[in-house]
């Protein structure tokens, strides 16, 4: 037959060009025509040409396309089987789609020209997914707190992560290598590894033998930057504490490298550490406090240790202590508690001005200046006595109370009564019962331990260089104002007599060295 139907997407002109390259037909040598929209071309030559076809490959492998070219004037064409043939030598072999090779065929065979058919897919390979990390605990932004009428605390930023020895910080899914693909030639498609993170682990931080999940290996600060992991025991101000930086809670050690401003505060369950002056602000610790260069206020602070407290210098400062307290160099006008001893050894060694409170002994260089008659010192008691006492007399309370309900409700009932005593509810009622008397007895231990332990057997106030007149000495409930300058002055309490007493020192005799 001399007659090529068009059923690839090409333009008359474009069919016309194809006709002259893949034939080698020449423009006189075809008429073309329309039949049903399709475009016909009639050969008017008696050239015979066989017929043709291209596989062609997509250049990832992944897509192979079929173009059939009939032949004109009785010229040579190929049966199914040799397309199928043809097809597998040049290596198609995977997932071919016969029903559109089939299609294809058919229309070549009423000699149709049919271009690009894709006939088969290869499988694409799948890309590894990127390691992925889910944090546990929340970033510190550092943003201030909006308080509940709208207003902003500027004081109170969210700047410091906790976290607990044991905690769970970080979960890492590590890169996947992704799923191999196959061409259409059955070829292996290497696929795009996931991009791998590593977490380095700075102090305070362990994995496990997978590095899948990283734990808090202490108590602290956690910080996480550039995939650096660490927690930190120790919470560091570079610099001032101030609005920039905002009040601090730690679990851990604070320290701060300059002054703490007037109106901050920070709490620490462990030590603080100050190497500037603290001015008007609170610092609680459950352990030391330390303010190396000193305290300059105005009565509106509150340095409380649940250890030791060590400064430098103090000016109108209130400061307590559960352990001792130590001055390096002086004290005006404050307010000093201490569970322990009060020390001022140092040069010049002054505490002048204020009141000043220790359990066991106050030791210092001078006492008093010329004309301060407000200055008390006392020995003997232990300051927050009272406060503890109190709340052990509290938690008696409320044991004393549950137990007055529990036993309302079984005074209702028959306990002789077998069957009653099995039921469960009664059975907890009981046990209740039994543990809040014994939380009563080890109460009024405690209460009788602290009682033992509120006095000091043998309290001391020493004066090692000068003491000025206006003193006014306190040993537990007796008060002594002294009224003349003196030296080198201890100070006891003489049981016998039920008085305060002071000798000298300078006798070197004394039984009271």
């Amino acid at each position: 037959m001399n007659l090529l139907r068009n059923h690839s997407n090409r333009t008359e002109n474009e069919f016309k060009k194809l006709l002259v390259e893949r034939y080698g037909l020449s423009q006189s040598d075809f008429v073309l025509k329309r039949e049903e929209g399709t475009i016909l071309a009639k050969i008017v030559t008696e050239e015979v040409v066989d017929s043709s076809l291209e596989i062609d490959v997509s250049p990832d492998g992944l897509k192979a396309h079929l173009s059939l070219y009939p032949p004109i004037n009785g010229g040579e064409m190929f049966d199914y089987d040799q397309l199928l043939r043809i097809i597998e030598e040049n290596g198609v072999t995977v997932n071919l789609k016969t029903e559109k090779i089939k299609n294809a065929y058919e229309l070549y065979s009423d000699f149709g020209i049919v271009e690009k058919i894709l006939f088969a897919e290869g499988i694409e390979p799948i890309s590894g997914a990127d390691a992925n990390l889910e944090l546990k605990f929340d970033p510190a932004q550092s943003r201030p707190k909006v308080r509940e009428d709208g207003s902003v605390d500027y004081k109170n930023i969210d700047n410091i992560r906790l976290v607990r020895k044991g905690d769970l910080l970080l979960t890492k899914k590590p890169a996947t290598a992704g799923v191999k693909g196959l061409t259409v030639q059955n070829e292996e498609i290497s696929p795009e590894e996931g991009k791998d993170l590593t977490i380095h682990i700075e102090d305070g931080v362990s994995t496990d033998e997978e590095e899948k999940e990283y734990y808090a290996t202490c108590d602290g600060c956690v910080t996480f930057h550039r995939n650096r992991l660490a927690v930190s025991p120790i919470y560091t101000v570079p610099g001032n504490l101030d609005y920039s930086i905002g009040n601090i809670i730690f679990n851990g050690v604070v320290h701060v490298k300059s002054d703490v401003l007037s109106g901050f505060a920070i709490k620490a369950e462990k030590d603080i550490i100050v190497e500037g002056i603290v001015q008007d602000a609170n610092l609680i610790a459950g352990g030391n406090i330390t303010i190396k260069t000193g305290i300059k206020g105005d009565f509106k602070n509150r340095i409380a240790a649940g250890g030791d407290v060590i400064i430098g210098y103090a000016e109108k400062a209130n400061v307590e202590a559960k352990g001792n307290v130590e001055l390096l160099k002086y004290s005006y006008n404050s307010n000093i508690k201490s569970g322990g001893l009060v020390t001022a050894v140092g040069e010049p060694g002054i505490i002048a001005g204020g009141r000043v409170m220790a359990f066991s002994e106050i030791v210092i260089n001078q006492a008093g200046t010329t004309g301060n008659t407000n200055f008390a010192m006392a020995v003997g008691t232990k300051y927050f006595f009272e406060e503890e006492l109190n709340k052990l007399k509290d938690t008696k309370d409320k044991y004393e109370k549950n137990l007055e309900k529990v036993e309302e409700f079984l005074g209702k009932l028959d306990t002789t009564n077998k069957e009653i005593l099995k039921n469960p509810k009664v059975k907890q009622l009981l046990i209740l019962r039994k543990q809040i008397l014994e939380n009563i007895k080890k109460t009024d231990e405690q209460i009788q331990k602290l009682i033992r332990s509120a006095h000091h057997s043998r309290p001391r106030i020493k004066v090692m260089k000068t003491m000025y007149e206006g003193l006014e000495v306190q040993f537990f409930r007796e008060k002594l104002t002294m009224r003349e300058k003196d030296s080198k002055v201890l100070f006891f309490y003489d049981d016998k007599y039920e008085r305060i007493a002071w000798v000298s020192m300078e006798d070197k005799e004394s039984q009271y060295d």
